[in-house]
Order: C-alpha cells, then sequence, then structure tokens
C-alpha cells in the first residue's frame, strides 16, 4: 500500500507502512505530519496509527480493479 505523506508544506512518498514505521522511530516524522493513502476520504494526523499501536498489516492488493488515485487536498490550518 502506497501511502504518503504531508509534512513542511509538501506531499512525500509514496512509502511503505515499515519506511514509516521507521522514520517514526528515529524520530524523522514530526506529530502533526499528516498521511494519506487509497481509500482514505481526507488526510489523518501520522501520529494517530503510532501512539497505543502498531500499524495494523498491509491489506492484500486487488490489482483487478486498480484505479487512478486521487489526492484529497491537505488540511491547513489558517493560523
Amino acid at each position: 500500500m502506497d501511502i504518503y505523506v504531508y509534512m513542511q508544506g509538501q506531499r512525500r512518498g509514496p512509502y511503505d507502512k515499515a519506511q514509516l514505521q521507521e522514520m517514526w522511530n528515529r524520530g524523522q516524522l514530526p506529530k502533526d505530519a499528516l498521511y494519506w493513502h487509497d481509500g482514505m476520504s481526507q488526510w489523518a494526523v501520522i501520529a494517530d496509527p503510532f501512539v497505543n499501536a502498531k500499524m495494523a498489516p498491509p491489506l492484500p492488493v486487488d490489482t483487478g480493479n486498480a484505479e487512478p488515485m486521487t489526492f484529497p487536498p491537505p488540511i491547513v490550518n489558517a493560523d
């Protein structure tokens, strides 16, 4: 599963779950960074899957129904 990260004003990726776990463990992902993967309706805070839980195993890939990805716009705080 390709996972994208939005941090420091840029979308980065794709990454797989193992890469993100390693980046989190090394402190390379700020807690307020956002992540998204196909099937999500909006970006979510990257800390959510790492705090008090490990990321779920990847879902099986169904290549027969592959569709182009459409990224939702990132959440931007108007502070």
